[in-house]
């Protein structure tokens, strides 16, 4: 034991035991059996260990837990210098056991996976060593980027580029991207190191999730509140219109609050349903059948709005590349017609929205209602009975006389 005090540069046996994972008592142990490692001491003081020991130590707990027997771990340690090289096979385990995806490609036609890290091998999906590299390749700009690489003296750069795997969790990867410096007469080999470890991927992944849920709440609770605009809208017009102006009041604010393209309101008469057109003239007058529609049946028995399938559209005469949403209306079970809505997008029509759709519906169907009522109302009031059970117009004649 030496009593030199090495300039600074020893530590207590605590702390030498916290750095090495080696406890006190086996450090002593080793010290007695194998005379390693060496401790020193400032005059009687306590057991101080080199700091440049620790290498040698750590590296010597490693072999004796793989099983290597401890006077062959300590004699192949001996004190490690820490200036020698490392030995290849630390770099290509540095690599291989790397958090993060590495590829080596060769190209630049065609781009080609030649070697793949083992955490480029989890990702379920990426391209095996000789394949092609799949997505990552067809994306026009990563395509072009690597290419350059190969043909170009370019220095490192960072690319976005589509996941590995080409899965839906997240829209892109990102990556470094270096050409190798190669032998004379080897071919080319661009390296291309992703920038993110899994547990950054996986959070990048699920905060793309929630981004994507936040957006569909924001768009669910717009929609809310357009249709809930609506129904405001249409009881202000029904408290204060009657006749048959309040349907077309109805139907141009449905156009204004729902995003619509256009709207129309087509009447049922025994089993057919006639549309005299939509307010802005996207669908003109036409006539169908409802039993030679079952989808369009179905809506109308379950009194369910739905999307109207490519055949129902296309005897609308839908335009191409708009949809159509047939509503219908019905009050107390009847069904009075169908609401078709004209849209440049499919929303969906989950839950809440048909809910909304249910209200709009009655709205419309007791506006239609009233509207027939008025003109049963007003024929019966134009045509009385008379007395001897024939009958006279109002405001004719008074009875006759001479009789």
């Amino acid at each position: 034991m030496t009593t030199v005090d090495r300039g600074g540069q020893t530590v207590s046996a605590t702390r030498f035991s916290e750095l090495t994972g080696v406890s006190r008592e086996r450090l002593r142990t080793w010290e007695r059996r194998f005379g390693f490692p060496q401790p020193v001491r400032v005059g009687d003081g306590p057991r101080r260990y080199a700091l440049a020991d620790a290498v040698s130590v750590v590296a010597v707990r490693r072999a004796a837990a793989e099983g290597a027997p401890l006077a062959v771990a300590i004699g192949a340690a001996g004190r490690l210098d820490g200036g020698r090289p490392l030995p290849p096979e630390a770099f290509r385990a540095a690599v291989h056991l790397a958090p993060v995806p590495v590829a080596l490609v060769s190209g630049p036609a065609p781009l080609r996976l030649e070697w793949g890290n083992a955490a480029l091998r989890a990702i379920d999906g990426a391209p095996a060593p000789g394949a092609g590299l799949g997505p990552v390749a067809e994306h026009a700009p990563t395509g072009a980027a690597l290419r350059e690489h190969f043909v170009r003296d370019l220095p490192a750069a960072e690319l976005d580029h589509p996941p590995w795997g080409g899965g839906p969790a997240l829209p892109s990867a990102r990556s470094v991207v270096y050409r190798l410096p190669v032998a004379p007469g080897q071919r080319p080999v661009v390296a291309v190191v992703g920038i993110e470890s899994a547990g950054e991927h996986e959070a990048r992944a699920a905060l793309a999730l929630a981004e994507a849920e936040l957006h569909r709440l924001r768009r669910r609770d717009e929609r809310h509140d357009r249709w809930l605009d609506a129904l405001a809208a249409l009881a202000a017009d029904f408290q204060h219109e009657s006749g048959t102006d309040v349907i077309g009041s109805a139907l141009d604010v449905v156009i204004r609050q729902t995003q619509a393209v256009d709207v129309g309101l087509a009447t049922s008469v025994s089993g057919r349903l006639a549309l005299r057109g939509t307010r802005r003239g996207a669908l003109g007058p036409c006539t169908l059948t409802v039993a030679a529609h079952p989808q369009l049946g179905r809506a109308l028995r379950d009194v369910e709005g739905a999307w109207l399938d490519a055949t129902t559209a296309g005897v609308l005469g839908v335009p191409e590349g708009l949809h159509a949403a047939g509503l219908p209306i019905a009050v107390a079970g009847e069904v009075l017609g169908l609401l078709v809505m004209v849209f440049d997008e499919i929303e969906p029509l989950d839950a809440d929205n048909r809910r909304l759709l249910s209200a709009i519906s009655a709205a419309v169907g007791f506006a239609l209602l009233r509207d027939r009522l008025v003109r049963e109302v007003a024929s019966a009031a134009r045509v009385a009975p008379t007395a001897t059970g024939r009958f006279a117009r109002r405001g004719a004649a008074g009875p006759p006389t001479g009789e």
